[in-house]
């Protein structure tokens, strides 16, 4: 649309001269310079009516060339997806015709064989039936012809082992008919009587047996009543009896680590029974247990250590698998690093 616009400015123009007055008493030339200052305004008025009508028209003929565009944005799209959907319909439909072609011929390939082999396995099997039934009848001829003749030489043989031990035999048959008549006289009464009273003196001697143990239990049971009232009155001679306000010594091990930060650590270990009193013992322990100078161990104290440390590793770690031998052997290690200290 159209518009008018007003500038104002200031114009300054330097001005410079001289100026002859005429002949008096002096005469002569004088000069002259200074600056005029004007303010000029200036009115513009612009007319925009053609340039706003054609920028009407462009933005119409834009407005459509867009729409032009969309359009044909939209159909190059559905072509490209109806294209897109084509290719990959025939490249489906292709590679499945293509698998199920290969599938078919495949199959019908192991059909063949398998049809192949089915015959070749009933021919063998209708042999290994034909060479079953002849090993069978073979194996008939051979047993019965074998029998028969395992059968003459085991008459054979009966025959003379009879002839060889001929006395043995009719002492067995004269033995058979003794044993025989006297089962059937009264001497089977006798036997009973024999057995009865040879039973009675087994018995008493097992009674006589069991009289002996019982005396050895009870003596055994004597020496272990006076071997008890023995230790019971030791301790009763080496105890002393308290009144309240006695004093007992428990076993401490105090301990001093360094981790890795270089930072001492202190820990007090008491038994089992005393972990009520861990808390006061650690809260006592004074510091100057660990400024004191170490006793070095006798050799003896050594040897009782190192037996009662292979005990516990003997009771803790007594599987033969890889991880129990690798860890003895690495309490082993630390343990003889620690020995060369002591």
């Amino acid at each position: 649309m159209s518009y008018t616009r007003t500038f104002s400015r200031k114009v300054s123009i330097y001005y410079s001269g001289s100026v002859s007055y005429p002949a008096s008493k002096t005469g002569g030339t004088v000069p002259y310079s200074g600056t005029a200052t004007e303010t000029v305004d200036v009115e513009v008025h612009v007319k925009t009516d053609d340039f706003d009508a054609s920028v009407a028209n462009c933005n119409s003929s834009v407005n459509g060339l867009t729409a032009s565009v969309g359009a044909m944005n939209a159909a190059q799209c559905l072509a490209i997806h109806n294209n897109a959907e084509k290719v990959s319909k025939t490249i489906i439909n292709g590679f499945f015709h293509t698998a199920r072609t290969d599938l078919s011929a495949q199959s019908a390939e192991l059909v063949q064989t398998v049809t192949a082999r089915l015959g070749l396995l009933r021919e063998q099997s209708k042999q290994l039936h034909k060479k079953q039934e002849e090993m069978r009848e073979n194996y008939a001829r051979t047993s019965s012809r074998y029998n028969k003749t395992f059968n003459d030489l085991n008459d054979e043989l009966a025959t003379n082992i009879h002839r060889l031990d001929e006395n043995v035999f009719k002492f067995v048959d004269t033995v058979a008919q003794q044993s025989s008549r006297m089962l059937h006289t009264d001497m089977v009464q006798n036997t009973i009587t024999l057995s009865k009273e040879s039973s009675t003196a087994q018995s008493a001697l097992g009674v006589a047996t069991i009289k002996q143990h019982a005396l050895q239990a009870m003596q055994q049971a004597q020496d272990f009543l006076t071997s008890k009232a023995r230790s019971e009155q030791t301790l009763r001679d080496t105890a002393i009896e308290g009144n309240g306000n006695d004093s007992y010594l428990v076993p401490v091990c105090c301990m001093e680590t360094t981790d890795e930060h270089r930072q001492a650590q202190r820990k007090c270990v008491l038994p089992e029974m005393y972990d009520s009193m861990k808390q006061r013992v650690s809260d006592r322990m004074d510091a100057s247990i660990f400024e004191q100078p170490s006793v070095p161990m006798t050799q003896e104290e050594k040897m009782q250590l190192q037996s009662y440390m292979q005990e516990e590793i003997a009771n803790h770690l007594n599987g033969s698998d890889e991880h129990v031998s690798r860890v003895r052997e690495l309490i082993n290690k630390m343990f003889n690093d620690l020995a060369l200290t002591l």
